[in-house]
Formats: C-alpha cells, sequence, structure tokens
C-alpha cells in the first residue's frame, strides 16, 4: 500500500470517528424540524392567519346579504326614502369591503413573514451542518500527514474490518452531501414561495388602488346622500323632478351621439384624410389613472335609474381635460349652473368619446381637436357650474362609443 493510500484510508477512518460524534442521526430523513422558539413563532403566525382567513369569509357573507338588500331596493318603486335607503345600504357593502381588503393585506404580510422565518431557520442549519463538515476536512487536513499505516491497521481487528470501516466512510459521505443537498431544495422551496407570496403581494397593491376606489366611492356615495337630502329638502316630489331632468338629459345625449356621429364623422374623414393622421391608441384624458366607479358599475347609486355607461376617474376641480385622440368636437353641452356639462368628441374607427361634469368648456363645435390638447376642465363637485344634479364629488366622468354604443373605456386605454 503506497503512501497515498495511506493517508486516504488515514483521512476516512479519522472522519468516521468524528461523525459518529458530530451527526449522530444523520441518516434520518429532512423534516420541517425547527427549533422550540422557531415552532412557537411559526404556530402563533398561523393562527392569527387562520383567525383573519375566517373574519375575511365572514365579511363576505355580510357583504353578500347587503348585495341582495341593495338589489332588491333598487328593483323597487323609485321614491326619495327607498333612493336613501339604498345609498346607506352601499355605504355599509363598502365599509365592509375596505375592512376585507385591509385583512387581505394583512394575512399576505403574514404568510411572507411565516415563510421568512422558515427559511431563516433552513440557512442556520445548512450554514450549521456546512460547517461540521469544514471542520471535519480541517481536522483530516492536519492529521493525514501524522498518520501512519500501523496506526491505521491497528484501529481494527482484521482486514475486514478495515474495508468494512471504508465503505461505511463512504457511505457517510455520500449521506452527508446528500443532507445538505436536501436543505438546500427546501430552501430552495421556501424561496419560490416567498416569490409567490411576494407575487401575491404585487397583486395586494392593486388591492390598495381598488381600496382607495373604494374609499372614494364610499365618500362619492355620502356626497350623494347629503347633496340629495340638500337638493329635494326631503320632498317627495322634488326628487321626482331632479329624476325626471335627468332622465331627460340622458336621453338628450344618447340622441345627440346618434344625430351627431355621421355629420361629425364625415368632416373627420375628410380631416384624416387631408392631414394623413394615424391614430396610435388612446390615451388618459387627466393625469389620474385611479379609476372610482367602473363600466355599469353595481355601486353606481342611480343605476336602476339609468345605467353609468362610462368610468369615474379621480381628478380634483379644476383639472385640465385632454382629448383621449384626435377627432371632431360633435357637442359641447354648457348645462349652466345647475345643468350637466359634457364635450363629445368624435375619433376615427368608429369610436367616440364623452367627458361629463365639465366644469369650464374650452373648444367649440366643429372644431377639430388634436390628440392630448385641451378640450376644458373637470368639475362634478355638488352645486358647481356644470355639475349637474347627480353627482358624487370632483371627478372626470369619461365615455368611449364605438358605433354610438357604450363600450368599457379600459379596455381602449392603454
Amino acid at each position: 500500500m503506497n503512501k497515498i493510500k495511506i493517508k486516504i484510508i488515514a483521512r476516512l477512518i479519522l472522519a468516521s470517528f468524528l461523525a459518529s460524534f458530530l451527526f449522530p442521526t444523520i441518516s434520518k430523513a429532512v423534516e420541517y424540524n425547527f427549533g422550540s422558539e422557531v415552532n412557537q413563532e411559526l404556530w402563533q403566525l398561523n393562527q392569527d392567519i387562520n383567525e383573519k382567513r375566517s373574519t375575511i369569509t365572514e365579511l363576505n357573507k355580510q357583504i353578500d346579504v347587503y348585495k341582495k338588500n341593495i338589489t332588491a331596493k333598487q328593483r323597487e318603486l323609485n321614491s326619495l326614502s327607498n333612493q336613501v335607503a339604498t345609498i346607506n345600504e352601499s355605504i355599509a357593502k363598502i365599509n365592509l369591503e375596505v375592512a376585507t381588503i385591509e385583512l387581505e393585506k394583512e394575512t399576505a404580510a403574514l404568510q411572507i413573514e411565516n415563510t421568512n422565518i422558515k427559511i431563516q431557520a433552513k440557512e442556520k442549519e445548512i450554514s450549521e451542518q456546512k460547517a461540521v463538515i469544514a471542520e471535519i476536512l480541517r481536522t483530516v487536513h492536519r492529521e493525514q500527514q501524522n498518520t501512519s499505516l500501523l496506526e491505521v491497521l491497528l484501529m481494527n481487528n482484521n482486514f475486514s474490518d478495515f474495508i468494512g470501516e471504508i465503505k461505511r466512510m463512504e457511505d457517510l459521505q455520500d449521506t452527508l452531501l446528500s443532507r445538505v443537498e436536501d436543505l438546500q431544495k427546501i430552501k430552495l422551496s421556501l424561496t419560490d414561495e416567498k416569490k409567490e407570496l411576494e407575487a401575491n403581494q404585487d397583486e395586494l397593491l392593486v388591492l390598495a388602488e381598488r381600496l382607495a376606489s373604494k374609499k372614494e366611492s364610499l365618500s362619492g356615495q355620502k356626497i350623494v346622500k347629503a347633496n340629495l337630502l340638500e337638493q329635494t329638502h326631503g320632498q317627495e316630489a322634488s326628487y321626482q323632478a331632479l329624476l325626471e331632468q335627468a332622465r331627460q338629459e340622458q336621453q338628450q345625449l344618447n340622441s345627440d351621439i346618434v344625430y351627431l356621429e355621421q355629420t361629425a364623422r364625415e368632416r373627420l374623414n375628410r380631416q384624416l384624410e387631408q392631414q394623413e393622421l394615424n391614430s396610435d391608441g388612446f390615451m388618459w384624458p387627466v393625469p389620474s389613472q385611479i379609476v372610482t366607479a367602473t363600466f355599469h358599475d353595481p355601486d353606481y347609486p342611480y343605476r336602476y335609474i339609468f345605467e353609468h355607461p362610462a368610468i369615474d376617474i379621480k381628478a380634483a376641480q379644476g383639472t385640465a381635460i385632454r382629448a383621449i385622440d384626435s377627432g371632431y368636437v360633435a357637442k359641447a353641452k354648457d348645462g349652466g349652473q345647475t345643468g350637466y356639462s359634457y364635450i363629445m368628441l368624435v375619433h376615427a374607427d368608429g369610436l367616440s368619446s364623452v367627458y361629463g361634469h365639465v366644469n369650464v368648456i374650452s373648444v367649440e363645435e366643429d372644431q377639430f381637436i388634436s390628440k392630448g390638447q385641451i378640450i376644458g376642465y373637470s368639475g362634478g363637485m355638488p352645486g358647481t357650474r356644470g355639475a349637474g344634479p347627480f353627482t358624487t364629488g370632483p371627478h372626470l366622468h369619461l365615455e368611449v362609443r364605438l358605433n354610438g354604443i357604450p363600450v368599457n373605456p379600459l379596455n381602449y386605454l392603454p
């Protein structure tokens, strides 16, 4: 047996003795076995997560009840008392939705914390295992040059035991490597879980935007209620007069769009041919992209009087409104101090846009407008010029129509 073989054998045998003390349970299957303190912390986190999930389930049940109540009330005969009751139900429902989204955010944060604790525990375990293996190798390296063949043979009763010891050490080394690989797999698995939860948290950022929209909607509902009671003085006759005014304005707007669509589109097509303009898509009409009321929004307080064929975009009173695309001004309706003011533009490809609750109109009918050009300034504050009798506070009402039929603007906006 040459000198190199002696050194290898000596290193294996010495490592065997060291490992018998350092790794007494090395062959045990890898498990999620954390320290007692970590286990207690994980248990408490899971308890908190389960409690929040249970609360979310209960809140969703309550929300469903309010939805059914609102639907039932909205289908009843229109009256002031019924409208106020519907608004109150909507306010209660939105409050619950706000609480639900906040709980979902908290739950996701707890899940991420839970996973982080597991990852840290496994990283520590991996580090400890690697440190032990490194210490074995360092010790063997120091001792291998001082171990003779005689010492190696004396440590075993016979040659068979000697060979068996070598085989056992080889198996032990394989087990050690397998142990580290298993721990690394667990770490990678937990890291993937963390990434997934962080992706969920990104989704919750979207929910946070919806939460802001819900709060805006909640504020709007309260304004609607206060404004409604102020305008009607609690009188049913006054409420019915306001409803009739709103219906007439809606019917007039629809009639104008159908009538003006043809003539305005002919002018537009000639203009587009002369200037060789090509549309590259719509743009947002105001800096904000926060939608406070969606297309055919189920929470729209007057949904069963007339649908909400638009989106409402958050915009402070007096915000500049820009044309979402080049086109002709088909209508610039000034409703005065108490009426509803709006601007209608006709675009290429059968599309048109309507901008409602306009406080200041800056264009004239039959005028050609370039994309991004300022056409007016937003309103919506109850009691202000152009806001109309039914408004939920400062915002921009944006409609997009295809061949005169309302379509969801979010399908066209970038």
